[in-house]
């Protein structure tokens, strides 16, 4: 049972990095671009390059958060917002080249606050609207994986997501992907999973949830309808989109990276789904050795062990 469970672990963080490494490449091009650059198969290895100018291999902010988000759970499962929000602060310090906007102003405030509550009212002042975007989605994927009941998923999915993103739109988007990918671990097959995480965030109560909308109206959508944004909700309907249409995990991150757009992204959050699922014996082995796998086997450990922590505390009734 625990191999299993590190074999999902392990395949959704290694999902979320290879997605981000694919995709860096293809980041800001229009669909037209890609299919130019790379024919109609698209780019299927990871190479590097980009507006970044990356080595092959390298990801992201969308790894570093995700990363930054586990080792804080994985410090204070309970109270974890403080903890990961040091994380934040001390990647934000090494001047890391791709801080998204939002994410720079949440942080920027926190110098001056020090108060994570009392950023996410600025945020939301400051921006409305515009802090719906998909810099809190793209790492939620570890509050999945590491806590059991909806309730705390939800939770924890909320308040981390908040930190930086407030707006409904972007909390609700993190609290349905919370609960898919802990349905995922415990192997409900991607269509129920779905159906029944999003049944879940209905039942909230949320005073804005467009995700049930979003979810009912899969099915009607085809590839070509897809937009790789920034927008949580764009995000989120590709990559599901993309993860129920694939036969395995190199082809569901495959087709999100192609989209050009906001392709690493969109690329690690289906990434993230698709590893949980199928696990790490399905990712391609030249990926794995693209982005190396050492220090994400140590996070999906610590991840593994919350989980363990919490499985053993239900079954106590706590």
């Amino acid at each position: 049972m625990r191999e299993e469970l590190l074999e999902r672990i392990m395949g959704g963080l290694c999902g979320v990095a290879v997605g981000d490494a694919l995709g860096a490449t293809l980041e800001f091009l229009t669909r037209e671009d890609v299919e130019r650059l790379y024919g109609r198969e698209g780019l299927r290895e990871i190479v590097g390059g980009g507006w970044l100018g990356l080595a092959p291999g390298d990801w992201t902010d969308d790894t570093e958060m995700t990363l930054a988000v586990a080792r804080g759970i994985a410090e204070d499962p309970g109270a974890p917002v403080e903890p990961v929000g040091r994380r934040f602060m001390e990647w934000l310090a090494t001047g890391p080249p791709d801080v998204g906007g939002t994410v720079r102003l949440a942080l920027d405030r926190h110098r001056a606050l020090g108060d994570w509550e009392a950023v996410s009212r600025e945020v939301a002042a400051t921006l409305g609207d515009r802090s719906a975007g998909n810099g809190a989605l793209m790492r939620t994927l570890p509050v999945g994986l590491a806590y059991v009941g909806d309730a705390d998923v939800a939770r924890v999915s909320g308040q981390i997501a908040a930190m930086t993103h407030p707006h409904p739109a972007a909390v609700q988007g993190c609290v349905l992907y919370g609960l898919l990918v802990s349905r995922l671990l415990t192997g409900v097959e991607p269509e129920k999973a779905l159906a029944d995480a999003a049944a879940a965030v209905d039942r909230s109560g949320a005073p804005h949830a467009p995700t049930m909308a979003m979810v009912e109206g899969l099915p009607e959508r085809c590839y070509e309808d897809l937009r790789s944004t920034g927008y949580t909700m764009d995000t989120l309907e590709a990559a599901l989109w993309c993860f129920l249409h694939a036969s395995g995990v190199e082809e569901a991150v495959a087709l999100a990276a192609n989209l050009g757009g906001d392709a690493d992204t969109v690329a690690a959050v289906t990434g993230g789904l698709a590893g949980v699922h199928w696990g790490i014996g399905a990712v391609p082995r030249r990926w794995l050795m693209r982005i190396g796998e050492r220090e994400l086997n140590d996070v999906a450990a610590a991840l593994a062990a919350v989980r363990e922590g919490e499985m053993a505390g239900c079954a106590r009734g706590w």
